[in-house]
């Protein structure tokens, strides 16, 4: 999602004077939005890798030794003493305690998914850009009318320009573009905040000067027309409903 979008919703960890901690997990493409939103934010975010089996076997054993060593300092454990005993008997005393925490590991800790989750790394801007090259779609100026943000206000976000759509998708007019200042962010943003699509479902976005073209599921489509019918788009209520190719 973008920027805007992703603080009015993890704001909502903050409610009403409380205080929270917000988890997000990123792909390394989307490093450079983390940089944004900590530009908006003036708060940095910590980056973390995503734990190993490993690790979360060790914090377990972990959560384990402390609970074992809570209940060394407060509880009364004499009632046990003959348990011990008894066994003792027989093993060795290091055995009947290793015996014991594995039973008390088993009891608090959760079932760990064995399957690795691999670590993914950010790929070499030269590789990017190379890949990019190859099919036309960086020229390592960030294009011919592009502004600031490397992109040209009017080209899709998905790389298409009018015509054919991709499958599966809606193409929606909503009645404002360059001239009432709409940027593809400000329509990500209010389609990602009035319904339940997220800013990775949204298709390719074309913005004219009197309106725009969004992409969306056409499962979903309906229920976006209607949130945005319902509400404004920097601060303007503004005509939303399917393209019919004619403007």
């Amino acid at each position: 999602s973008d920027p805007e979008s992703y603080i009015h919703r993890i704001g909502r960890v903050g409610r009403a004077g409380r205080e929270g901690v917000a988890v997000t997990l990123a792909e390394p493409r989307e490093h450079r939005m983390l940089k944004a939103i900590e530009r908006m934010t003036k708060q940095p975010i910590v980056i973390e890798k995503v734990p190993t089996v490993a690790d979360l076997r060790a914090r377990q054993l972990e959560l384990t030794r402390a609970a074992l060593h809570e209940s060394l300092l407060d509880d009364d454990l004499d009632s046990y003493r003959v348990v011990v005993e008894t066994l003792t008997d027989e093993f060795d005393v290091v055995q009947v305690a290793l015996a014991a925490v594995k039973l008390a590991h088993e009891a608090s800790a959760a079932a760990t998914d064995d399957e690795h989750i691999p670590q993914i790394a950010a790929r070499p801007i030269k590789e990017i850009r190379g890949r990019a090259q190859s099919a036309g779609r960086f020229d390592g100026a960030g294009g011919g009318e592009s502004g600031a943000g490397g992109r040209p206000d009017s080209a899709p976000r998905g790389g298409r320009r009018g015509g054919a759509f991709e499958p599966g998708m809606a193409r929606l007019f909503v009645g404002a573009g360059r001239v009432a200042k709409i940027r593809p962010k400000d329509l990500v943003g209010a389609i990602a905040n009035e319904s339940r699509l997220s800013g990775r479902d949204i298709g390719a976005i074309e913005i004219a000067d009197r309106f725009s073209l969004v992409e969306v599921p056409e499962d979903s489509a309906d229920e976006v027309i209607a949130a945005l019918r319902a509400s404004t788009i920097k601060g303007k209520s503004v005509q939303v409903r399917r393209d019919r190719g004619g403007r």
